[in-house]
């Protein structure tokens, strides 16, 4: 038996994870397999994407709602600590909207792979 199906796209869909409340155009990461935010997880969580669109499962259980996200290249604010030193290495969230080289002692979850450093910020591969 061979491959199943075939996809080229960058959106992916994940259960959200029970109280995640994910605006949108922002990262994401996989905790246990159920999409949240990227605090949660205590640094084991998989970078996920950046979302499409606003997904509230506040109220609901893991899996109840999905919540769509992005791969691919995406930039963050640059904590202070990323120099072009670091093209190739892997980044961490610091919160939604920065990353570091830093993994706070793993308590950071893994952004994704440093690309690029510009002036104005870092591009990062998002994405499993």
């Amino acid at each position: 038996m061979g491959a199943i199906a075939e996809r080229d796209g960058r959106k992916r869909g994940y259960p959200m994870k029970a109280g995640a409340n994910l605006a949108a155009n922002v990262p994401a990461v996989l905790d246990a397999g159920y999409l949240t935010v990227v605090t949660d997880g205590s640094g084991s969580a998989a970078s996920a994407g950046v979302t499409t669109f606003e997904v509230d499962n506040s109220t609901g259980v893991s899996g109840e709602l999905m919540g769509e996200v992005v791969v691919g290249e995406h930039k963050f604010a640059n904590n202070g600590d990323i120099t072009v030193a670091n093209v190739g290495a892997t980044s961490y969230f610091v919160d939604d909207s920065t990353v570091s080289s830093d993994s706070n002692t793993s308590a950071r979850n893994a952004a994704g792979t440093i690309t690029q450093v510009d002036g104005d910020g870092v591009w990062v591969r998002l994405g499993v």
